[in-house]
Parts: C-alpha cells; structure tokens; sequence
C-alpha cells in the first residue's frame, strides 16, 4: 500500500532487532508501548475518516437498495438521491486518502528521524529501548498497512461497480434499465459486505493502536 514508507521499513538494521530483545528483558511484554504523539495523530486521524466511510457506504448501498427494490412510479428522486449519496461517498474515499497519505509522511519522518538519533545515542541500554520502541510501532503500524491493503483490494471495483451502474442508468431510467444493471448490483451488495468486514478490520486495528496511546 505504501511505496514510500517501504524504504524505510525495509532498512531496519540488526541493531534493532538486538535492542528489541534487550527491552522486553528491561521492562517485560505485558503492556504495549505508547505510539508517539505525532503518529498517534496521525492514526486518529485514519480513524475518524474510517468510520465516516462506514456510515457513507451503508448511507449509498441503501439509497440504491430503494431504487432497486421499492422503484416509484417516478424513478428520478431515488436515482438522484443515489446519485447525491455516491457523490458523498467519492469525497469522502478522498479525504480518508489524503489523511492515509499525511499519515505515511508523519510515520516516513518519525521513523527516519528514529534512525538518525539510534546512530548519536552513545549509552546501551538508551539505545536498545530506543531501537525496541522503534521495532514495536513499526509492528503495529506494519500491521495497519497490511489492513489497508486488504480494504483497498475489494474497495476498488466495489467503487467502480457502483459509478458504473449510476453512469448506465442515467441514460436509461428505466424498468429495462434496472434490469439490465441487476447482475451490477447484485455484485455490489455481495461487495459492500467484504468492504464493510475489510474496513472494520482496519478501524479495530486502528482502536487497538489507538490504545497504546
């Protein structure tokens, strides 16, 4: 998901996985360490958006669920009133974006800043509970990444299937045309729901994280 933060997760040293031993040796492995304010900020950030997300997709499906299932005799409200959610739902997968990629800048300099003080610190044992704490936040936020990925893998054609079937039926409102496009929706629905379960993974990781705070 994130090419940038690669780089810099990819070029832990050994050093780090020597102080990560050393730490759970100095302060033990019940409690989960604190996230730094910054990436905690950050991460709260990815959170609010994901919830926001949540409530906009139900918010979508259902107003296309009322054209689909429950058509009126006039079916131009409730495909605009689909329209107008789906229009939401588009700002709102572009804010959580723009918050993921402020997010990755945040983490990008915490961690490069991490490498740099992990090279002036002289005293052992600063060092390895420095280098513990480095390795423990790359692990949840590692994590976190991986989750994002998942939602992005079901997220895509779930977006491009529900843009597809507004751009059909705006040309063709019509009995014919919902039936045409009730394969589209169908396929929507099942999506929405892997979706929903891929998002709600990322925000449980998100409030575990959050936690540690």
């Amino acid at each position: 998901m994130i090419e940038r933060g690669k780089k810099v997760f990819n070029n832990v040293k050994a050093s780090l996985a020597a102080g990560l031993v050393v730490t759970v040796l100095l302060a033990g492995c019940s409690t989960p360490a604190s996230l730094p304010p910054k990436v905690s900020v950050g991460l709260n950030g990815l959170r609010t958006e994901g919830v926001s997300l949540r409530g906009q997709i139900e918010k979508t499906v259902g107003a296309l669920k009322d054209l689909m299932s429950k058509p009126q005799a006039d079916y131009s409200s409730q495909f605009e009133s689909f329209s107008h959610e789906l229009d939401i739902l588009k700002e709102k997968v572009e804010q959580a974006r723009q918050q993921r990629v402020t997010t990755e800048t945040v983490v990008e300099e915490q961690f490069l800043t991490w490498d740099e003080n992990l090279k002036e610190l002289k005293n052992e044992e600063s060092r390895a509970l420095a280098a513990g704490r480095r390795a423990a936040t790359e692990a949840t936020y590692s994590e976190i990444q991986q989750k994002i990925a998942e939602l992005r893998k079901v997220g895509k054609p779930f977006m491009t299937d529900l843009t597809d079937t507004r751009l059909y039926l705006k040309d063709d409102l019509s009995k014919e045309g919902l039936q045409t496009m009730t394969p589209t929706v169908e396929r929507i629905y099942e999506r929405k729901s892997q979706v929903i379960d891929r998002l709600d993974a990322v925000i449980e990781a998100l409030n575990n994280a959050m936690k540690r705070s």
